[in-house]
């Protein structure tokens, strides 16, 4: 009998050890170390709408910093320009910096709310691998990127009274680049009609208020012609001369029409699809016979570039495309101390940034 009862209880103990058991692993094997953290911005994002870049950091002893991206680890809407970067020294401090990260599908652009940068320690628990390092987290951890945007304008007189409504939409474009970017990025631009004028880039909106004011606009009864190309090349040269602290240079042109004014308009189309800056193009439809939207596209580095407005009512929305487009630029920043690791024994650290972004399509 008591062999019978010592036996009985050794199997409960060893059940319910097995039971404990298998319900450690069963957790241990659910954990997530990929889980994502809840947004900490309150901007109507959720989990769901995280978008991750990966990327490692190295400052071996005797060996140049690096931070190289991961793009078998990267979501596919994560747009960068390079793999590879340098991080550099400031201070007390190693400062890692991506510049020109874009988010985006074929069919939507994303807008980055916040961001919350982590790192990965393998010897955390399994569920809680990726952190934020406490003396690193107070810091402005994405930027929108600095740009210098020469903005090309149509300011013909085929534009009748709508030209008062282009001039507006041109400042308020200027400001919004300005607002976005803490005044940190420039605006040039040119105005072309029968003639092209040139004004140096700026980061002071009352600059561009007096340009567009001081422009010899053609009387609006005169039959006046288009240098649409010549006023874009313009454009392009202004961007390739300039000396400006930014990260990115980009070309916005508008138009009502053709190109029905400039000298060797095909030559002139092959320089600028040559040319390396970003162009975005933005047409107003029904204003003139001559308009020609594939021609509009062919100056456009590519389709998606490319927007226009049924009519003068639309432009602004236009416009703001066009800004959402080219001021959704984002840098990464994030601040390590400056310890150095052993090559061949310490592994590179592990990051990932989380862009909690929603959808901005074109219409």
């Amino acid at each position: 009998m008591k062999t019978f009862t010592f036996s009985f209880f050794s199997f409960l103990l060893l059940s319910v050890t097995l039971i404990f058991s298998a319900c450690k692993k069963d957790n241990q094997a659910k954990a997530n170390p990929d889980e994502i953290p809840y947004p900490e911005c309150d901007d109507d994002v959720t989990i769901d709408d995280a978008i991750i870049m990966r990327f490692e950091y190295t400052n071996f002893e005797g060996q140049e910093p690096t931070v190289t991206i991961s793009p078998d680890k990267t979501d596919a809407r994560v747009k960068y320009d390079s793999a590879q970067y340098t991080p550099t020294r400031e201070g007390n401090k190693m400062v890692i910096r991506i510049p020109n990260i874009k988010l985006s599908d074929r069919d939507h652009n994303y807008i980055a709310k916040c961001v919350t940068i982590e790192e990965f320690d393998a010897t955390r628990p399994a569920s809680d691998r990726w952190f934020e390092q406490t003396e690193f987290k107070n810091q402005r951890e994405f930027a929108e990127t600095k740009i210098a945007t020469m903005l090309c304008l149509d300011v013909s007189s085929s534009l009748g009274e709508d030209r008062e409504k282009v001039k507006q939409n041109a400042i308020d474009f200027a400001e919004q680049i300005f607002t976005n970017t803490n005044n940190e990025s420039y605006v040039g631009l040119v105005l072309f009609a029968d003639e092209v004028i040139t004004y140096p880039f700026t980061n002071n909106l009352t600059d561009i208020e007096a340009a567009i004011n001081s422009f010899p606009y053609p009387d609006l009864d005169a039959q006046t012609f288009t240098r649409l190309s010549d006023g874009i090349l313009a454009g392009l040269t202004a961007l390739e001369e300039s000396d400006l602290d930014v990260a990115n240079k980009v070309l916005v042109a508008f138009t009502d029409g053709n190109d029905n004014g400039s000298n060797n308009p095909t030559v002139n189309l092959q320089q600028i699809q040559s040319s390396p800056y970003p162009r975005y193009m933005i047409g107003l439809k029904g204003k003139g016979l001559e308009y020609n939207s594939n021609y509009l596209k062919s100056l456009a580095s590519n389709e998606t570039f490319f927007v226009e407005a049924q009519n003068a009512v639309e432009l602004q929305s236009r416009f703001n495309d066009i800004n959402e487009l080219i001021a959704n630029i984002y840098t990464i920043i994030y601040n390590r101390s400056t310890q150095t690791f052993t090559p061949g024994v310490d592994e590179p650290i592990k990051l990932r940034a989380i862009f909690y972004a929603k959808q901005y399509k074109v219409q």
